[in-house]
């Protein structure tokens, strides 16, 4: 890889993008030892603090991995790049509801449509235990936001797609929130029955590999938790 001096103000900018750029290109994969900062600052001929700062940066966002004594490679899991950065933001959002709900939505209906294309039979093992104990939680559901939010993290690994498993899992936390109102709400307009009735619906279609079904009721299902948070905040 052909490493380019740096004459810019924004040195640390531009390192970051020519080190990312090596590995859009092949030139770094996964499990590469990068040379050490001296020798990146000799080959950028800029300074070392520009070069610590951009490794520094790199790092936090899980794209490159510093050992201590061994020197700094690039991380394996390359999901992490994306993901971990991203439960900041949405730990930022956690009181943004319908922000959340509108992640949700993407994430969730397209979960339920690939779960039930997908899923395996222990899969439907998990969903059918939620549901019914979901079913034995009723009418004073104590228990009903941990099966709540382990049905919907169960439909994203049925999913059988890695990145949207680890994605729905990193925002299980902001996910937690809103079940915790959504549920409140629920609660207090005695319809714990029909919400539990919405969840065995998506099973069914889960188990039947009907995947327009799941699709389409998972969407209602979440469509009817952003109509009810409207109407209380209207109140």
């Amino acid at each position: 890889m052909e490493i380019k001096p740096i004459r810019n103000k924004r040195t640390t900018e531009i390192i970051l993008d020519q080190i990312k750029d090596f590995m859009k290109q092949g030139h770094l994969k996964p499990g590469d030892k990068l040379p050490t900062e001296m020798e990146l600052s000799e080959r950028f001929e800029v300074s070392r603090t520009s070069v610590r700062e951009a490794l520094s940066a790199l790092s936090l966002t899980g794209i490159l991995e510093i050992r201590q004594g061994e020197g700094i490679f690039v991380k394996r899991s390359s999901s992490n790049a994306v993901i971990e950065p991203l439960s900041f933001i949405f730990l930022l959002e956690k009181d943004q509801l319908q922000n959340i709900l509108e992640v949700r939505k993407a994430l969730e209906i397209e979960a339920a449509d690939l779960a039930a294309q997908r899923r395996e039979n222990e899969d439907l093992e998990s969903l059918r235990a939620l549901v019914e104990e979901m079913e034995r939680d009723l009418p004073e559901a104590i228990h009903s936001e941990r099966i709540d939010l382990a049905f919907h993290l169960a439909l994203a690994k049925a999913s059988k797609n890695p990145l949207l498993d680890r994605l729905m899992n990193t925002v299980q936390e902001t996910m937690s929130e809103t079940l915790h109102v959504t549920r409140a709400l629920w609660l207090n307009s005695g319809s714990t029955q029909r919400l539990f009735e919405e969840h065995r619906e998506i099973y069914l279609a889960v188990a039947a590999r009907d995947n327009e079904t799941a699709r389409h009721l998972m969407y209602e299902h979440l469509v009817k938790v952003e109509r009810e948070l409207k109407r209380i905040r209207n109140h």
